[in-house]
């Protein structure tokens, strides 16, 4: 058995079951509701074995975990392009290509294998399967990304996520010479004919707000800065996408044209500011244009 404590840090009150399957989000509903009924479920030292529990502000979640079906993930030595690292956190330029955490304890090749086969202690928050990640980049998005190393640093991340508080640039290459607005603010949710995927609602959802500037356009082309005030899944695909304008490279949201020359989505996440949870101060970290984008850019426009 592990033992791993969580702080509710939401507002309000919610089901003990819906607010676990927020926190892993890679573990089924079955399988959560199965360890509150086993007893492996305690809220501020009571054992819980109802699914409608309601958790609210300031409750101390212990979680038991079988270790023998929740095994970590297993260590690879993959290289890892650090920008920074300190006691509390560490952010990455991630390649594209490379999932940020594994799915089941043998998938292999994610960033999580990486970091620890890199021997970099993580939060235990998001274990077994993404500790330390507080937020994550598609397989094919290449660039910045933050990840907790302490515990304190875990939560004070995912406050300034809730808050907005961090600010995140992008670059992306779009088909087409870019006359949407500067302002796209529309609810997300998921395709019910591909739950995969997610697409624009006229009604449910939730509200999704993107800022787009034009770099350079030229050749059917468009390069943009991108700038997300809101983090759903997918959002900067959705939302050009949506004005008509997909990411070169994204068979998923409307770019059907056959293109080997750049097999992937052409989304780059360039930048990203935050307060350092540990000395609260601003901290700003970039990530260069990997080669395929930048060879890319270069040969269009």
């Amino acid at each position: 058995m592990r033992r791993e404590k969580i702080q509710v840090y939401d507002e309000g009150f919610c089901r003990l079951d819906l607010w676990l399957s927020k926190q892993y989000e890679n573990i089924s509903r079955s399988i959560l509701a199965r360890l509150i009924k086993d007893g492996c479920i305690r809220v501020n030292r009571k054992e819980i074995k109802k699914t409608s529990y309601k958790v609210r502000p300031g409750d101390i979640i212990e979680i038991i975990w079988p270790t023998e079906n929740y095994s970590s993930p297993l260590p690879q030595k993959l290289p890892l392009d650090i920008i920074f690292e300190d006691h509390d956190i560490l952010v990455v330029n991630k390649k594209a290509g490379m999932i940020v955490h594994p799915v089941t304890p043998f998938q292999k090749g994610t960033l999580i294998n990486a970091l620890i086969g890199n021997n970099i202690n993580l939060s235990r928050y998001g274990s077994p399967l993404r500790p330390g990640i507080v937020h994550r980049l598609d397989k094919e998005t290449s660039g910045v990304m933050v990840v907790a190393k302490s515990d304190y640093a875990y939560l004070q991340l995912v406050r300034q996520f809730k808050k907005r508080a961090m600010e995140k640039l992008y670059i992306a290459i779009v088909r087409g010479t870019w006359n949407g607005p500067d302002y796209i603010k529309s609810s997300i949710g998921r395709n019910r004919t591909n739950p995969r995927l997610m697409k624009v609602l006229p009604f449910g959802g939730r509200e999704a707000v993107t800022h787009v500037s034009v770099i350079r356009s030229g050749h059917g082309h468009s390069l943009l800065l991108v700038k997300p005030a809101t983090g759903r899944t997918h959002q900067i695909r959705v939302h050009l996408s949506s004005q008509g304008f997909p990411v070169v490279g994204d068979k998923d949201y409307g770019n059907t044209v056959n293109n080997e020359r750049f097999p992937r989505q052409a989304l780059h996440a360039f930048s990203l500011s935050m307060v350092h949870p540990g000395n609260g101060r601003l901290f700003h970290f970039s990530a260069a244009l990997p080669h395929d984008m930048s060879d890319y850019i270069r040969d269009i426009l």
